[in-house]
């Protein structure tokens, strides 16, 4: 290939996201009963995890591993990918969001589950909510192109663990098609929906038409 046309094609190639952090010291035998409803819900939800990822996932929780941090570690792996953002809790349960490396990709009208990782060094055990400027619960509202929801129902829990690391499950619907973006805040209740207690973190979306 030309230089020249080298040079286009990764001007034009999406940038792809980094890596997430990863928790250490994240206790295996919770976070193995939580990957396992974690799968159990996403199936229910008719959005399980990719073939190569949940066979990946099944092979490690199986059995008792030799060592336990190695494999929270490979867990973080195979579903940081699934994730279109990550949040952190800090001790004094300020809030943080970043971007994960789930390619932001949507079709109008059509539900899709996406994972949220939580690094949670508070020890919070409040719901974890999310809004923002360009999100909708379902209702019309101007400039609100975007359904967002926390999934709660069972298995999902209504509220966090308050261990280390858990993953949350996000519903989005686009209601308009393009490019388009919103930004996303989280908060873990009163208090937190403060600025100095949360950050915000936007996400450029594709959305295909209908």
């Amino acid at each position: 290939m030309p230089p020249a046309l080298l040079c286009a094609v990764i001007a034009l190639s999406p940038a792809a996201e980094p890596a997430l952090p990863v928790v250490d010291d994240a206790e295996w035998a919770p976070l193995r009963e939580h990957c396992l409803r974690l799968m159990d819900g996403l199936e229910g939800l008719h959005a399980p995890l990719p073939a190569d990822t949940a066979k990946a996932l099944k092979a490690l929780l199986a059995d008792q591993p030799r060592d336990p941090a190695a494999a929270a570690v490979e867990v973080q792996r195979l579903l940081d990918a699934r994730c279109l953002l990550a949040v952190t809790i800090n001790p004094e349960s300020r809030v943080k969001a970043v971007r994960g490396p789930l390619a932001a990709e949507l079709r109008q009208g059509e539900e899709r589950v996406v994972l949220v990782k939580v690094q949670n060094d508070g020890g919070v055990t409040h719901a974890l909510a999310v809004s923002g400027p360009e999100l909708t619960d379902g209702r019309p509202a101007d400039g609100r192109w975007l359904e967002a929801a926390v999934v709660a129902d069972a298995p999902f829990a209504p509220k966090l663990s308050g261990r280390r690391l858990e993953y949350v499950a996000l519903r989005l619907r686009a209601c308009e098609a393009g490019k388009r973006e919103a930004t996303f805040k989280f908060d873990v209740g009163q208090g937190t929906q403060d600025l100095g207690f949360r950050a915000e973190t936007p996400v450029l979306f594709a959305v295909r038409g209908r």
